[in-house]
């Protein structure tokens, strides 16, 4: 079995493995880490440093799924191995950089199994997933794994405040459930956290259910945010809408979106158990409407019900039936203890 060891790209040369497959947490931006560690591969410069961190580098393969889709496919792996033919255009390799490594279809990850048993001289592959078991194990068998430390609160707020914010909207941000490229956007464009709320909160306190449920997949962060405690809120007060409508449009997403759901409302959730005893010093009125709704013996109790669910979801389970079953939980019928 394949020792995990701290990720320090410039001490595990590329030449070692045709594949790394990189260990990190949902936490992480991985679009963002996996150019990173792109650019220490295929860069001598400094500016080829920039065009590997900016996702233009000749010589840095990006495979993502298609737009409009949620996998990898055989075809896309299948031109990988055909780009392989040519020489690298600035640097002495290519690499191919997977930063979902997850989305691979199976006929996907058999195909790129194929390469890593005879891989092409020049090419690397960078892939990033949250877990071994993510991967089929002959893949891992035959790549380096190299755990990626999750980046402290600390880390984070540093970097918000260095870029304009103040300290209690930099909290704030920090102890959001961020995806790829969103930290960066609020890097990038520095945003006035009290008024974004507070117009968040008004807007969602005029939509009905279904658009409630939309913008719990919302790509602005914020109001992903703002939409699930509103979700939890309702949750736990029976609302029997939410309860009805709510679950038959949360059963015809993906299971992938659902996890991500699940994985939002349980960081949410203890969030709010964190901060009632340690309050932030951003107004966050809905955070504080939602804490209210629940008894503190039954948001623990829901948090448990939340893991069950997510556990569920992994083992193919029904997904009306986790949903009801997570739902009716906020009730406190579960989970008592």
């Amino acid at each position: 079995m394949n020792s995990v060891v701290p990720a320090d790209p410039m001490n595990h040369p590329a030449s070692h493995a045709a594949a790394t497959i990189y260990l990190v947490s949902r936490t992480v931006d991985r679009l963002s880490e996996g150019r990173r560690i792109a650019a220490l591969m295929v860069s001598d410069c400094e500016s080829d440093t920039s065009k590997a961190v900016r996702g233009v580098h000749p010589d840095v393969i990006e495979l993502a799924p298609p737009e409009g889709k949620e996998r990898i496919g055989i075809g896309q792996v299948r031109d990988v191995i055909r780009s392989a033919q040519f020489a690298p255009v600035q640097s002495d390799c290519k690499v191919c950089l997977i930063a979902n490594a997850e989305g691979l279809t199976i006929e996907a990850a058999n195909a790129l199994l194929k390469i890593l048993e005879e891989p092409p001289r020049g090419l690397r592959f960078i892939l990033l997933a949250e877990h071994p078991s993510d991967l089929l194990p002959t893949i891992v068998s035959r790549s380096r794994l190299i755990r990626v430390p999750i980046a402290s609160q600390t880390q984070v707020v540093a970097r918000l405040v260095d870029a304009g914010y103040e300290s209690g909207p930099a909290q704030w941000i920090a102890r959001l459930a961020l995806r790829d490229g969103e930290l960066d956007r609020f890097l990038a464009s520095p945003a006035d956290i009290p008024q974004v709320l507070a117009k968040t909160t008004t807007e969602l306190s005029k939509i009905d259910v279904p658009g409630l449920i939309d913008a719990c997949f919302a790509d602005d962060p914020v109001l992903r945010r703002q939409a699930l405690l509103q979700v939890l809120k309702r949750m736990a007060s029976h609302d029997a809408e939410l309860l009805t409508v709510g679950v038959r449009m949360l059963a015809a997403q993906t299971r992938e979106s659902l996890a991500h759901l699940f994985h939002d409302l349980l960081g949410l959730a203890f969030d709010l158990v964190r901060s009632a005893h340690n309050p932030s010093s951003l107004a966050d009125a809905m955070a504080d409407q939602t804490r209210e709704a629940f008894e503190p013996r039954q948001l623990h109790a829901f948090c448990f019900a939340l893991d069950e669910a997510h556990r569920s979801l992994a083992v193919y389970g029904p997904v009306e039936g986790i949903l009801l079953s997570l739902f009716l939980a906020s009730e406190g019928e579960n989970h008592d203890g």
